[in-house]
């Protein structure tokens, strides 16, 4: 995985850590493994400073899109805090998506910057042995919810990615209930990649149509509380022609159905 990728719009990821720690049973970037430097330590910032000078129009940054911004080396390395402090001193737009409870160190920069950037805590479940399993790696449920906690306390835009929805082990409303109102959640369904129709996750074997049946029903739900935002199913197969995957956000539900009240 390179360093950097366009990811259209106007929108650049930044990754600057090769393979994650954490090592996500259902990660789809499929970069579970030890992390280390993307590129030598010596250059990062070198190279840094050469792609935004070569891309003044660049709009976003988003960093940890592919691998997660704060994997433990982070507290050795400090790569993910330079591209911080370079890309404020640029006065570029960013956002920080993590597990890891690392973030926290860099409060001041995100105090400084709080009009330019948005940091998204990832989390899928409460259940701790299941976290365990799913994200071996990674701090665990409460771990993730102090820190989202602490950044939304402090008066940066904390957000929260609710990624993967599974089916039967994310439990919704009640991770929604232990997020501040005010903080934006974005909910998207368990992968199964492309080339594919169904995976297995800690014993049970899913569906893409089961996924989609469950994730819809669980939005018509829960996609009418505010802060919420749910993201399409993925198409069968590339340029699938269906109204149902022309938006990446789907609509929120003007009213929750009556069996759910």
């Amino acid at each position: 995985m390179g360093m950097f990728a366009s990811i259209g719009c106007g929108m650049w990821s930044l990754t600057p850590y090769d393979e994650c720690d954490f090592r996500c049973l259902y990660c789809c970037t499929k970069v579970q493994g030890t992390s280390k430097p993307a590129v030598a330590p010596a250059e990062f910032l070198v190279r840094l400073r050469q792609h935004l000078d070569a891309a003044q129009w660049l709009d976003l940054v988003i960093v940890g899109a592919f691998c997660d911004a704060y994997p433990p080396v982070e507290e050795r390395y400090g790569l993910t805090r330079q591209a911080i402090e370079e890309l404020a001193r640029r006065k570029r737009r960013f956002v920080i998506c993590t597990k890891g409870t690392t973030v926290l160190r860099d409060l001041d920069l995100f105090r400084e910057q709080r009009f330019r950037c948005q940091v998204y805590i990832s989390i899928c479940s409460l259940d701790e042995q299941v976290l365990r399993r799913l994200d071996p790696g990674a701090p665990g449920a409460e771990e993730r919810l102090a820190t989202l906690w602490t950044l939304h306390d402090a008066g940066i835009d904390a957000r929260v990615n609710l990624l993967p929805w599974i089916p039967g082990i994310t439990d919704t409303p009640a991770l929604i209930a232990r997020i501040p109102a005010q903080a934006e959640i974005v909910v998207g369904p368990l992968a199964v990649g492309v080339d594919r129709d169904s995976m297995s996750l800690l014993g049970k074997r899913y569906t893409r149509e089961e996924i989609k049946e469950l994730y819809m029903a669980e939005y018509r739900r829960y996609g009418h509380i505010a802060n919420t935002s749910w993201v399409r199913p993925s198409p069968p197969s590339p340029g699938e022609n269906d109204p149902m995957y022309r938006l990446p956000i789907l609509a929120s539900p003007s009213a929750p159905p009556a069996a759910s009240r």
